[in-house]
């Protein structure tokens, strides 16, 4: 059964998180627009596998996590994965990042490989295969809709029917009670002022630049997953797991969108499970 905790760093910094299970470690962090509610089901079936699975809400997304004067820029999220680790008392972790959750896996990957077990990112390949095309920044043009001044009343207008919108445009062929249990939490998430403001300060805090800190590729193993349909061309996806060698593998979900990990769960868990018994035990 998932139960919701709360852990604080030796610094004071709070996460809330959902967890189940007992083992080694595997963190899943959400994306946008998304809450931790959407790993439940992935979560459960890690947990019967034998893993501790942790999913905490993204800094800022749940009001008792906000930080006063901490920003969202490439270096601080990075930090995220050791600080929830230290918060945890754990040691490593294998970590599964959907979108800015792929981004702080990739960040943790770079800054402190020794904590990173494994990587899963689900909807971004390595950054440095990102396409600069026309095309592609027309894929993702919510990121200057959302760096706007007036991003928060666009996003809270119509209780949210960008939110509906961002659902039905990146993932088309997704339907159910899962996705409209998703888009619920997400609107319940956004109503909250303080959380809203954080949600739309990741973009604004977005840099083109890198932090040198952050461009070392990731040197555990790893498994990419991405969709025929996502925002990501599928070919990034495959090319991700050919830089990385032999210890990275990709999956691509036939007709898939943006949450592909959702979309088709069931394939997906058992591609994660299979992934997981590949990894040596820790001691």
């Amino acid at each position: 059964m998932v139960r919701w905790s709360r852990a604080r760093t030796s610094a004071g910094q709070s996460f809330v998180f959902a967890e189940c299970g007992q083992g080694p470690l595997v963190v899943f962090w959400h994306g946008f627009p998304d809450t931790p509610h959407s790993w439940s089901g992935i979560m459960g079936k890690v947990a019967a596998a034998g893993y501790r699975a942790v999913a905490p809400w993204l800094r800022g997304y749940h009001p008792e996590t906000v930080v006063d004067g901490l920003g969202y820029g490439p270096l601080e999220l990075a930090q995220e994965t050791g600080k929830l680790l230290d918060a945890l008392g754990e040691r490593d972790a294998v970590l599964v990042g959907h979108d800015w959750g792929g981004i702080l896996a990739y960040g943790a990957a770079s800054l402190a490989p020794e904590r990173i077990r494994a990587l899963v990112p689900v909807s971004f390949p390595l950054p440095t295969l990102i396409p600069r095309t026309p095309v592609f920044f027309w894929t993702v043009r919510h990121i200057a809709r959302l760096k706007l001044p007036l991003a928060t009343e666009s996003l809270r207008r119509g209780d949210f029917s960008y939110v509906d919108k961002l659902y039905r445009r990146w993932a088309p062929n997704w339907s159910g009670p899962t996705r409209d249990h998703a888009i619920a939490e997400v609107k319940s998430c956004f109503r909250n002022p303080a959380s809203l403001e954080a949600a739309i300060q990741y973009y604004r805090d977005m840099s083109p630049r890198t932090p040198p800190e952050l461009t070392h590729a990731p040197t555990m193993p790893g498994l990419v997953v991405g969709g025929t349909n996502d925002l990501a061309p599928p070919g990034t996806i495959e090319r991700t797991a050919a830089a990385l060698g032999d210890d990275w593998d990709h999956l691509i979900l036939d007709g898939a969108g943006h949450w592909p990990h959702l979309e088709n769960e069931p394939v997906f868990i058992d591609r994660l499970l299979d992934f997981l018994r590949t990894l040596p035990r820790p001691a």
